[in-house]
């Protein structure tokens, strides 16, 4: 962990209440970060996903997790945990980041974790609040996603959100391999795609009040 310790001062989260539910993504403390990096762990060592993400050939441990999460932080990115239900009860479905972060854009990326869970809209629902964090808080104006051919219900999910294909040298320059699929959407394309979603949505300062 950090040698000193993230404020949760410092961080932000974003609420989507949708008449019972609640979902929330939260930018955590070092503390949560440990406390979910085993069940996290689990979600990328899953089978499925780690074919989605090619990652099929990585070994995912908690402690790589936590390594993870302060090397993108060192690097300028924004983690976040993906929870739903109520505070106190609420319970962990997955992570999503910002990443290379820079000249107003960024790349995205999203895991719902559990098997039992995806394809159920809960993907789009907190894609969009990462967008909304990123366009409203960071400022950005382009978010880019980088997803192997195979991915199609990551492609289908992000072209929910606008996204097109975007074969620009910045888009590429994200890849892992050639034969990845590069998309971004701006902002003004992506508020003007899910206009009616963007008043469900709050975002603060943990711990303080809503600014949107």
């Amino acid at each position: 962990m950090s040698e000193t310790p993230i404020s949760p001062d410092a961080l932000w989260s974003v609420e989507w209440r949708d008449e019972d539910q609640v979902f929330t993504a939260i930018e955590p403390t070092d503390a949560e970060i440990a406390g979910a990096a085993s069940e996290l762990a689990g979600y990328y060592s899953d089978a499925h996903n780690r074919r989605m993400m090619a990652h099929e050939e990585e070994a995912f441990t908690a402690e790589a997790g936590a390594a993870y999460y302060r090397e993108l932080r060192e690097e300028g990115g924004r983690p976040f945990l993906l929870r739903q239900g109520a505070a106190g009860a609420a319970s962990l479905v997955g992570d999503g980041d910002l990443r290379n972060i820079e000249d107003g854009t960024a790349e995205v990326a999203i895991l719902i974790g559990a098997r039992n869970v995806q394809g159920r809209g809960l993907g789009t629902r907190y894609a969009i609040m990462l967008h909304v964090f990123a366009f409203e808080v960071l400022g950005l104006e382009r978010l880019y996603i980088s997803v192997i051919p195979a991915n199609a219900a990551s492609r289908r999910l992000f072209e929910k959100l606008g996204y097109e294909i975007d074969d620009s040298p910045e888009a590429r320059d994200l890849i892992d391999d050639e034969t990845d699929v590069t998309m971004s959407v701006s902002r003004a394309r992506f508020e003007s795609t899910v206009a009616a979603s963007l008043p469900r949505i709050r975002i603060a300062k943990r711990g303080g009040a809503p600014v949107s």
